[in-house]
This record gives structure tokens, sequence and C-alpha cells, in this order.
């Protein structure tokens, strides 16, 4: 198993800037994402470690070899790397089985490995047929198969899910995650797809105008992000402000207890996060901490998402509330909204993060 180390990556096109000051280190074995909004530098990343861009300044490790820090570089042919790309970029003229040996020696195409790679992704017995002949999450799991052909100690995958049906690419990101476990390869996955990643990653890596804004597993960063712009981008957040005093943290939405996780003053203003599912709707709005209208309902059978418009505050003022799907609140209905579990804050206050 092999690990990657990045250090103080700069990278800039032209008089433009990329990356600024990247710190980041992938665990030998392990699955990690690059999670980010486009023009993030998350791709950028990606072709520097592959070594299709060199580093500007800074150190890139695979394993503990120095492959590129500004002096030394090692061509992307000798990083031992395998690439899986978008939209899977098989030789649509040669077989699968081909495809999957293209660039072994003859020796090795003799072998069976093919055979077996085939069969690591389920695809055993499909060897002759041809790209045409393959669904989009066939031809992702025939990308993997020759990305792993090589034996490679790094695979990195370029988005290769977003292409694909959202049926389907959930059923093949699985697939994807339990090749890559049954051959213990570390794997690096670039993506914008908050669920892409926290699903299939064992460490996610939120990058932000160039730089690695927080690294954690999926679990910590959701419940545990270290600011309002992290909370925002991993999942919609109800960011509020709040007063911190002995009882708790004062909010619109009453007296809240605070995440022992949370970084704020004794007392004074803060930024407080609830997630939509720790809010609760009622038929009831008299005598909830909170009044308001309904204004959007969207169902999506396991669940829904609610809109209220608090009675008090700015007319475009929208909670979102997260509850399960059985019942239906009807756009103009009076709610009650009540807050549970503890809620993380950060103080002092700042302004707050416009929703993406």
């Amino acid at each position: 198993m092999t690990n990657l180390a990045v250090t103080d990556l700069h990278k800039g096109f032209g008089s433009q800037p990329v990356l600024t000051g990247v710190d980041l280190e992938v665990p030998a074995g392990s699955l990690t994402a690059i999670l980010g909004p486009s023009g993030s530098g998350k791709t950028t990343l990606l072709r520097v470690v592959v070594g299709f861009e060199r580093v500007d300044r800074g150190e890139v490790r695979i394993g503990g070899k120095v492959v590129d820090d500004g002096d030394r570089y090692v061509s992307p042919e000798d990083r031992s790397i395998g690439y899986v790309p978008q939209e899977g970029a098989l030789f649509p003229h040669l077989t699968v089985g081909r495809n999957v040996a293209f660039g072994l020696a003859k020796s090795v195409r003799r072998s069976g490995v093919v055979g077996d790679l085939l069969e690591l992704v389920g695809l055993r017995g499909w060897g002759s047929r041809y790209p045409h002949q393959l669904s989009g999450g066939q031809q992702q799991r025939v990308a993997l198969a020759r990305a792993l052909a090589i034996n490679p100690s790094l695979v990195l995958l370029d988005e290769p899910f977003s292409s694909l049906d959202a049926s389907l690419r959930a059923n093949v990101r699985a697939d994807v995650q339990a090749v890559l476990r049954r051959s213990g390869t570390t794997a690096l996955l670039v993506t914008h797809d908050q669920d892409e990643a926290l699903s299939w990653a064992d460490h996610v890596a939120v990058i932000s105008e160039g730089r690695i804004g927080q690294f954690d597993t999926p679990h910590a960063l959701y419940s545990h992000p270290k600011d309002a712009g992290v909370a925002r981008f991993l999942g919609e957040a109800n960011l509020m402000p709040g007063t911190v005093g002995a009882d708790g943290v004062r909010t619109e939405l009453g007296v809240l207890v605070l995440e022992t996780w949370s970084t704020v003053p004794a007392s004074g203003r803060v930024t407080v996060m609830v997630r939509p599912e720790q809010l609760e709707l009622s038929t009831e709005a008299d005598g909830a901490p909170l009044a308001g209208v309904v204004r959007e309902y969207q169902y999506f059978g396991h669940d829904a998402v609610v809109k209220v418009q608090p009675d008090a505050g700015p007319a475009d003022a929208r909670l979102v509330v997260r509850i399960n799907g059985g019942t239906p609140f009807v756009p103009g209905t009076r709610v009650g909204v009540r807050a549970r579990g503890p809620v993380l804050a950060w103080g002092p206050a700042d302004p707050l993060p416009e929703p993406a």
C-alpha cells in the first residue's frame, strides 16, 4: 500500500494562481475524496499529482518518493498511477479485453490477468465485446479494470460518475468502492458532489479557492465543520445569529444547547448552525419557539424538504427543514418550528455567507 503526500503546493497559469499552498496526506490503502466547486482547484490538483502539470512550488510524494518538487520530476508513466477519466475514454475500436490489456507486455496479457481483472469488476466473460455494446456503468468498470491492470500504487478518479444517470451512479459508485477495497489500492477521487464524497470516501478534503479548508472523516466533516463556509458546502445548513449565555445559546428558535465541539466565547454574539434534520414542524404554531408559513414543499419519497418563512425577519428569509415523507405540508400552511439536539456554533459572529 502506498500513501500520497502533497506539501505546500502552489500552481498557477500565467498570472492566475490556482493552488495556493495545498497540504494533503492520503493514508495508504484509503479512499479519499477531494470535494470542491468548479474553479476551486481540485482538477488542477489531480493533474499535478498524476504528472500532467508541473508544480510551481511545493512537493508531491508517492510512497515516500518525490515525484515533483520543482527540480526533480517523474513523468506520468513512471509514477505507477492508474487514472480513470471522467468519461472512461475507452478505445472504441478495441474489445473490452484489449482495452484492459492496453499498455501491458504480451507475456502479462497471456497470463490470464485480464480475465482476473474483468472478474474483479464483475464483467467476467465480457472481454470480446466492444465499448458501444456496454452501458455507461459497465464502461466505467472497464476503465477501472484498465487502471488496475498495471498494479498501480495509486488510482486517481476524475469525476468518473458524473455522466451517469442518478440511479446508475449510486450503484456504479458502490461497485467501484468495493473493487478498490478488495484490491487494497490507495485511491483519490475528485468530485463536486457532496453526497458522492461523503458516501464513498474514508476521508474527505474540502478544497476552496486553491486551499484545503478541512480534511476529516465524512461524519466529522458533516457534524463538525470548522466554519460556516464548509458547513454550507457539505449540505443544507440553517445559519443564524445567536448570543451565548450561561444557559446555552439564544436564537430565533429559542435557547439551544451548544455542541461541545463549538468554538465560542463565554458570552457574546456567535453564528449558529442548525441542520435541516434537526428541525421539527407542527401545525400548532401557537406556543412554538418560532412560527412561520410554509413556502415550498418538495417530496422525495423517503423524505421531504420544507422551506418555512419565519413570521419575524426579512421577507426572503427561509428555514430549511427535512422531515420524513409521511406528512405533506401544503404551501401557505402556518407551522411551528422547534429544534432538537445540540447545535454547533462559531464565534465571534461573522457575516453569514450567502446560500450557494
